[in-house]
């Protein structure tokens, strides 16, 4: 990875931890943060819209029941593609692990929704949206292996824009659809982040020793 490359990634990661530590404290005091008290009225009125269904289906693409067996085939992809074993485990490892992370921050703020809406997910903790969260560990992880065994340049852009937009979409369609706050699903994403990050980094560790105590 290129200095440049890796000081952008730093940089994000710290704006990240700064950010959700003092947005993390906040919410756990009980304040509620400005751009909350602004952005909820503007989707206090869209429900039973064609704008409310459509995110309806987005927030699907980020729910358990969707992500937990398109995991399961990505990783047999993986591992079929890349003819690896560590990329699908740490794929599968990863995305399960996020998902405890997210239960226990929550468990540790205890903020609660801004409704309950069971269908979609939308029970328990408001605090950080699971979905955002999950949503940039398990596409995240999906695009960085996907795009390291690809050759094609032009394969790799568009992998990555449709991923972005996918894991943006699926973040905001919590706040759409009012099961979270905006904070909520800002925090997701940071959180996410920061995670994915780490675990990319312990992916490369892992790799250099076993490369390193392979027999020659």
């Amino acid at each position: 990875m290129k200095l440049k490359t890796k000081y952008f990634y730093s940089s994000f990661f710290l704006i990240a931890l700064i950010s959700s530590g003092l947005l993390t404290i906040r919410i756990i005091q009980g304040e509620t943060p400005v751009i909350d008290v602004w952005s909820a009225p503007a989707v206090a009125s869209i429900e039973n819209s064609v704008t409310f269904d459509i995110f309806r289906w987005i927030t699907e693409l980020g729910s358990g029941s969707f992500l937990t067996p398109f995991t399961i085939f990505f990783s047999f992809f993986m591992w079929r593609y890349s003819k690896k074993w560590l990329p699908p485990v740490m794929i599968f490892s990863g995305i399960l692990l996020g998902y405890r992370v997210n239960h226990w921050i929550k468990l540790i703020v205890e903020r609660e929704r801004p409704r309950i809406f069971a269908e979609a997910e939308g029970v328990g903790y408001s605090f950080p949206s699971g979905h955002a969260m999950v949503a940039i560990i398990a596409y995240g992880l999906f695009l960085y292996f996907l795009t390291k065994y690809t050759a094609s340049r032009k394969a790799v852009l568009w992998i990555n824009i449709i991923g972005i937009a996918l894991i943006l979409l699926i973040g905001f369609s919590r706040y759409v659809i009012q099961v979270h706050y905006l904070t909520d699903v800002l925090a997701g994403y940071m959180f996410g982040y920061m995670f994915l990050m780490i675990w990319i980094g312990i992916y490369h560790l892992i790799n250099s020793f076993l490369k390193n105590t392979s027999p020659s």
